[in-house]
């Protein structure tokens, strides 16, 4: 047994493969996922993975499931730590999507491998994110009307998800931006939509 997998003995190795799940899509994309590819980088067995996940689908599912319930965390954590202000609450949610992304190696190639019906459990923890920010466009806007506050939903995370990919282009690379200056830049981004849309 390689020396790597018996560091996993306790039980570590099901956060590594979702880990380096991630890491792997954010490097190469869809089409560079593969279970054996994920056991490889994180240096364990071939056959190692399938005490956790019996397929790629599982795994793939697991690294999204586990991305959303983090973002969703910190989406709640910072709207609940910035304030009265439902402007401010929702806009600081744009700085925690960026970061999350970051930290997790997410780009927008996660969202895209989960479109089909099989992956139920992914789709459910993904409704809980945009009820939670529904909720807040709702709190910025109370006179909205629906459509209106979906629309602004899909722009927030245009703008979020924009920002996390441009980071992983290397778009901000040679302006050696941290990675919470570009989160405010995205929070920024957010409060200009807002006011483009007239609200206060």
């Amino acid at each position: 047994m390689p020396s790597n997998e018996r560091s996993y003995h306790h039980g570590d190795l099901r956060e590594t493969l979702i880990r380096t799940s991630l890491e792997l899509i954010s490097e190469f994309g869809l089409t560079g996922f593969s279970v054996a590819r994920v056991a490889k980088k994180a240096g364990v067995s071939s056959g190692a993975p399938y005490r956790h996940f019996p397929d790629r689908e599982s795994l793939l599912e697991a690294a999204g499931i586990a991305y959303l319930t983090e973002l969703t965390t910190r989406m709640r954590t910072i709207a609940d730590t910035s304030g009265t202000n439902p402007i401010d609450r929702l806009a600081s949610t744009a700085g925690a999507y960026v970061l999350c992304a970051i930290d997790q190696f997410v780009g927008v190639e996660l969202f895209v491998a989960m479109k089909g019906t099989q992956f139920t459990a992914f789709h459910e923890r993904k409704r809980e994110m945009i009820d939670f920010l529904l909720s807040l466009v709702q709190e910025a806007e109370p006179h909205a009307t629906w459509s209106q506050i979906v629309e602004f939903m899909e722009a927030h995370l245009a703008v979020s998800q924009g920002f996390s990919d441009m980071y992983f282009q290397g778009m901000f690379s040679h302006m050696k931006l941290t990675k919470e200056e570009i989160a405010d830049r995205a929070t920024t981004a957010v409060r200009h939509l807002i006011k483009g849309w007239g609200w206060r």
